[in-house]
């Protein structure tokens, strides 16, 4: 849970965002207690198509893809145009996650942990 309790503290500012590839990783993270301005990687791109340095410029942007081929694919591509226009990206939660040996695809993180811990409700009352 400190892993939940890292991101919330680096996702509680204004000016910090999110990124997931969909709704399921999205919903993944909630149930396990993060809270986060949530963006998804499709709004996103077409931001940065349609309003470029004044959608970037000044954020910072936790990017939690996944861990496949095309999640990182995705991840390099957003980290280098985020840079490029003037943002941030905080790499710090994606490094974490992936040292914790959670799943390889975001969606699947809920239901990982709820086959490991054998009083789930225990688990989500910890978590803010």
């Amino acid at each position: 849970m400190r892993w939940v309790e890292e991101v919330n503290s680096r996702a509680s500012f204004s000016d910090v965002e999110l990124v997931v590839e969909g709704v399921n990783d999205e919903r993944a993270l909630r149930e396990l207690g993060v809270v986060a301005n949530f963006t998804y990687v499709s709004y996103l791109l077409r931001d940065i198509r349609e309003l470029g340095e004044i959608r970037i410029r000044g954020r910072t942007f936790i990017v939690m893809t996944d861990f496949d081929r095309e999640g990182r694919l995705l991840h390099d591509r957003l980290k280098r145009m985020v840079t490029e226009l003037g943002g941030k990206i905080d790499e710090a939660p994606r490094k974490a996650y992936k040292s914790l040996g959670m799943p390889p695809l975001i969606e699947e993180l809920s239901g990982f942990l709820r086959r490991r811990v054998k009083d789930w409700s225990l688990l989500r009352r910890s978590s803010p």
